[in-house]
This record gives C-alpha cells, structure tokens and sequence, in this order.
C-alpha cells in the first residue's frame, strides 16, 4: 500500500442549479469543492473547473484528446498565456492516464485567473526548458459566476464573510509552495491502519505579520487526527499577509483542504 502525496484544495458542498444555457456542464457531486465538470463527447477535450472558497486558487483538469503528446511530470512555476495577452503563475502536473489520453492540471494562485478564463479562447502554458502545450478553451462566463455563488455561500457557512474577505486589496499568500510541505510521512498512522481517506477542510487564521496565528478543522465529524496532521504542517507556514482597503497588512483567513488519499 503506497500513500500518494498531499494536494490542497477545499471541501464544499453543491446544490446551486446551474443556470439556463450551461446545458454542457453539470456540478460534479462527488467532488469534495465547488467544482464544474464539462460534459462532452466520449473521446474529446473535457475541462473541470474547481473553485476554492476563501482562497482565490483556480484549478483546472484538462482531459485531452486522446494522441495529444506531453511530457509528464510536475512542473512548479509554470506560467500561462492566454489569447488576450495576459499571463498568470501556475504550478502544472502531465501525465497520460489509464485510457492512453493526456492529463493536464494546473493550479494557478493569481485571484484574476479565474475571470480571465471567459476572454480566451485558448491557454498556452509554458515549464521546463522552454517546454509549452497549447489548450483550446471554451468557459462560458455564467459558469464562473456560478461558481462564484457556490464560493460565497460556502464560506457564509463557515461563518467567513464573503463581502469583507473581498473587500481586502489582497488575501493572504503563501511565501512557498504550500503542496510541497505535504508527504505521505504526513499520512495519519490511525487512518492509515484503518484505510481511511479523507479530505480534512481546514481553516487558517493568517495573523499581520503572515505568521499562522491558529489553524481547526472545520468538519466535526472527521477524526481528530486528521485535523491535527493538516495542522502540524500548516502551522510551519509563512505567508504574505492579506492588506486592507488602504493596503495595510491585515489579519485574514484562508481555507485549505489536505486530500488523504491511499493508493493500494
């Protein structure tokens, strides 16, 4: 039994309809974030689109067809271009799956990606050695406002004010890459005897000087040790502080989910 590596995203529970027109895309319900899945043809491109409430993340899992070549890996500080000229930082993974069709997800941390998602036609992102693959795109901008909506009612849940977490000039930002301070040394040995997998929602407290000033679960029901794995780690963290109206380092915070997942 091997213990794949720690991703971070957030957990979030889905019941917004999708609105008129956006026939080709539906809620993913097992996904454990907001998350929109586009329902396409067997055999064609297909995109999912994850948002994470209190973090601006935007996720992306780009099905491609199936012949379409890349070089796997996982490539940190990658950069995208998109067709109105615009570039964000992301950090990338390839890989070919089980069905022989290339696999392409990215993360990016910029809280403007998202929007520029609905003014391109096409992503080009570039890693490794002046390596680049090029994505045509189509994300229709109801669905970001959907997603948006799935965003704000999340966090109102976690008793986050959706209004006055983004009215900040800026939201906390990790100073590393917060995936790689994760292993499967992390990996809770009472849940992993009992082949437990988890998400662990989890809630930081960034203080004004970027310093994680308390960190809890925000799910009761999981045990108690995978709060406390999320925790140990998070709590090593630095980050760039949120900043107020007037640009003021603030105290803010940011939600993460730790994915514990066993790969037997």
């Amino acid at each position: 039994m091997v213990v794949m590596p720690l991703a971070v995203a957030l957990l979030a529970q889905v019941s917004s309809a999708l609105p008129a027109n956006t026939e080709t895309w539906e809620w993913d319900s097992k996904a454990p974030i907001c998350t929109l899945k586009q329902q396409v043809p067997l055999g064609a491109q297909a995109v999912t689109i994850e948002r994470t409430p209190g973090d601006e993340e935007t996720e992306l899992l780009v099905v491609l067809p199936k012949g379409t070549k890349s070089n796997n890996g996982h490539y940190l500080d990658a950069v995208i271009s998109t067709g109105a000229g615009r570039t964000f930082p992301a950090d990338i993974s390839l890989w070919v799956d089980e069905a022989g069709r290339a696999n392409l997800y990215l993360d990016s941390p910029d809280p403007a990606f998202i929007d520029s998602l609905s003014d391109t036609a096409w992503l080009e992102i570039s890693y490794s050695k002046n390596k680049s693959i090029r994505v045509p795109i189509h994300i229709p901008s109801k669905i970001i406002a959907t997603l948006r909506e799935c965003e704000d009612t999340t966090m109102s849940g976690w008793g986050i004010d959706p209004v006055a977490w983004r009215s900040l000039k800026s939201r906390p930002l990790p100073l590393d890459h917060i995936r790689q301070r994760f292993s499967k040394l992390n990996y809770p040995a009472d849940a992993l005897a009992a082949n437990l997998e988890a998400d662990a929602v989890t809630k930081l407290d960034v203080a004004s000087d970027g310093s994680v000033a308390s960190c809890k679960s925000l799910d009761a029901q999981l045990p108690k040790s995978f709060e406390t794995a999320s925790c140990e780690i998070f709590k090593g963290a630095k980050f760039k502080p949120a900043t107020d109206a007037n640009g003021t380092p603030t105290s803010a915070s940011i939600v993460y989910d730790v994915r514990f997942r066993i790969d037997d």
